[in-house]
């Protein structure tokens, strides 16, 4: 799905079915990332008791198109996994905190 498609839906049945993809779309990245945190470093670490709301969802995919001056021809699913990352940043390997620091 494509951010003007999103952005804009044709009617009410259109902008659930937006909100129903988004979810699914979550879904999918947070299933993936758990298969990459097992098999290496995920792409983002979310806290393990935060459950986010498609309200949520949508705010971090917005703010990350805004970000990226997004044109309307952008996936949503790209949008949301930047968003993701952004707002739920991994610490690198290497740069853990120390009790000094």
């Amino acid at each position: 799905m494509r951010l003007d498609s999103y952005r804009n839906p044709a009617n009410e049945s259109f902008r659930i079915f937006n909100h129903m993809y988004l979810d699914g779309v979550k879904g999918g990245l947070m299933a993936y990332n758990a298969w990459l945190r097992r098999h290496g470093q995920p792409s983002f670490c979310m806290p393990g008791n935060l459950a986010l709301s498609t309200e949520q969802t949508e705010e971090i995919m917005l703010k990350s198109a805004d970000k990226r001056s997004a044109k309307g021809d952008a996936l949503v699913a790209l949008l949301l996994l930047w968003g993701m990352q952004d707002t739920y940043p991994c610490e690198k390997p290497g740069t853990e905190k120390t009790d000094s620091q």
